[in-house]
């Protein structure tokens, strides 16, 4: 991916790090992703994650899910991956999570979003400050007119920078930092038989190579209000 530096570089001018790669993997790939995130998961992994509004079904273990696991920990977490995204980003010592803590698969459906917040910074587990958000969106045949774009916004209350389509096959990345990205997930509406999904997987560093004036913070919402349940009935 060190071909899209300029994109990363150009993207840090508006304040918000972050590219775009389409056709990440090979199509039967891609397409496996997808059928475990919709058809294989075990029903009671799941948990749906509400707050401020917002709704998201997310599925952090991934041990039933034979490709997306070995895809996880034999790609995204290999350390010739890893590399080429220190290469990229300019990060140095980035680390993944072997437990995928709020990572792994995630699914909106109809009418679902994800109002404006700024992620957690802090895995509690490891002892480190999350730096990347990655994410692989597996939606076949989805159309930009279904929504489900992520958004980037320059603050809470401030204007939107970009705001990017969950094509199939589509990776995106984007530093996690004090000052961005506030981002959110545009209200979706898709047909109920569609379903937007993703991999998602976090990258972490040190502490003593993070922002002191950053102190360990959950996702940040209008509101500290929320709920996470177990979904059993898909």
């Amino acid at each position: 991916m060190l071909w899209k530096r300029k994109q990363w570089n150009d993207s840090l001018e508006q304040g918000i790090p972050h590219i775009v790669v389409d056709n990440f993997f090979d199509e039967e790939t891609a397409h496996k992703l997808y059928d475990e995130c919709v058809n294989t998961a075990p029903r009671g992994g799941w948990t749906n994650f509400t707050r401020a509004g917002s709704n998201m079904e997310e599925y952090n273990d991934l041990f039933y899910s034979k490709v997306a696991h070995k895809t996880t920990y034999d790609l995204f977490h290999s350390g010739e991956f890893i590399y080429e995204l220190e290469q990229l980003t300019g990060i140095v010592g980035l680390m993944p999570d072997p437990h995928l803590v709020g990572a792994g698969f995630s699914r909106f459906r109809k009418g679902k979003d994800l109002k404006i917040h700024h992620d957690f910074n802090w895995n509690d587990r490891l002892r480190l400050h999350r730096k990347l958000t990655c994410m692989l969106f597996l939606n076949p045949d989805w159309k930009e007119t279904w929504g489900g774009h992520q958004q980037y916004w320059e603050s809470r209350d401030g204007e939107m920078i970009d705001e990017v389509a969950p094509m199939f096959n589509r990776f995106i990345m984007f530093e996690n930092k004090k000052e961005s990205p506030y981002h959110s997930v545009k209200k979706l509406t898709c047909p109920k038989s569609q379903v937007r999904t993703a991999l998602r997987i976090f990258y972490y560093v040190s502490s003593s190579e993070y922002d002191e004036n950053d102190p360990p913070h959950r996702s940040i919402y209008d509101t500290d209000e929320y709920t996470h349940t177990r979904l059993y009935d898909e």
